[in-house]
């Protein structure tokens, strides 16, 4: 969980840049050192999977000075910002993410941006260099059909589904709302749920692996009964996490149990996309400026979380809301793909088909 961000969205983010390399590479702290000489002596370029790193409140600093050290050109991946509100106009970057956008000014011949939200930060602060391509997790699935493979599921009837998991206890009270529900209908229905971050959760899905950590705080345990499912007592709680809930640290693993769905639902944005790059229909939750900007650009289904509340009661009213015309998905998919084709371009690297 340290090596990827306590956060297992991250491997499908990384693990999509990485197939989309149509030449040899390194993976910097698997294949080759962080050593910033040694990475100068054999590499011409560093591709960066960027995601949230231009988020408010967010020390930065060890990163963004292994990037300056290297002196190599950059090529950001993905690059987004983060914000609670889409409109917002201002965000309280800390020194080290602005210097990170000197850096991305300095080195970067052209940067794949997630959407327009991100573009317009960029934009304020003197980036012009920039194109839209959505999530580089859109490209996981090589197949020219996969819009077909998603509508061929849609057009059958919804039996089983996998839902996705964001925290235990949100801060935003109506994000508990949501987690509660997706729990019920996993708990009653031919579902899973997978939880992807909160190493204390992680921790306590692992509680009866042999090799696994024993010390999981009873009051911890009931706790987490609580937040989500009051009703239940702590035995068939207990049940319900052998039995529903799942985490994964292997992309196709993830891929391959996701495909035996029938329909995935969640406020996760790469739960979803796994479970979508495998075929299966999916509904995002949409809850911040990049879950918006995110499902906008790259043409997902999409559903407000205050409108998810209201009028999703079941799971059956979640699925009647996937709004899916596989034409324009494939479409918008293509032309996110050349965009991003330039940007490797730009700085000479080789792009996978898709």
């Amino acid at each position: 969980m340290r090596l990827i961000g306590n956060n297992a969205g991250n491997l499908l983010f990384q693990y999509a840049v990485t197939k989309l390399i149509g030449e040899p590479y390194d993976i910097v702290g698997l294949t080759t050192s962080w050593d910033p000489k040694r990475l100068r002596d054999q590499c011409r370029v560093l591709v960066v999977p960027s995601a949230n790193f231009l988020r408010e409140n967010f020390d930065f600093s060890h990163y963004v000075n292994f990037l300056e050290s290297t002196g190599l050109p950059l090529v950001f991946v993905g690059l987004g910002a983060q914000a609670d509100d889409f409109e917002k106009d201002t965000l309280d970057f800390h020194p080290s993410v602005l210097r990170l956008i000197d850096l991305i000014r300095e080195r970067s011949e052209l940067v794949a941006v997630r959407g327009e939200f991100t573009a317009r930060v960029l934009e304020r602060y003197g980036v012009t260099s920039h194109v839209v391509t959505g999530c580089p997790s859109n490209f996981t699935n090589p197949s020219t059909n996969l819009a077909g493979m998603i509508a061929d599921k849609l057009a059958r009837p919804m039996r089983s589904f996998i839902t996705h998991a964001d925290e235990p206890w949100p801060k935003k009270h109506y994000k508990a709302h949501v987690e509660r529900r997706l729990a019920a209908w996993t708990l009653n229905g031919r579902s899973v749920m997978v939880q992807q971050s909160v190493p204390a959760m992680i921790r306590y899905l692992r509680l009866n692996n042999p090799v696994a950590e024993k010390d999981v705080p009873v009051q911890f345990e009931d706790g987490l009964r609580r937040a989500l499912l009051s009703d239940c007592e702590l035995e068939a709680f207990r049940d319900f996490l052998a039995v529903k809930l799942r985490t994964y640290y292997d992309v196709d693993q993830w891929m391959e149990d996701s495909a035996k769905f029938d329909f995935s639902v969640g406020l996760r944005l790469h739960g979803n996309m796994i479970a979508w790059q495998s075929g299966t229909p999916a509904l995002w939750i949409t809850h911040d400026s990049r879950t918006k900007e995110l499902t906008d650009t790259m043409a997902l289904p999409s559903i407000d979380v205050h409108e998810f509340i209201e009028k999703c009661k079941t799971v059956d009213e979640a699925w009647e809301r996937v709004e899916f015309d596989s034409s324009i998905y494939s479409s918008r998919r293509l032309e996110l793909y050349d965009k991003l084709k330039q940007v490797f371009h730009a700085s000479g690297i080789a792009i996978r088909a898709v």
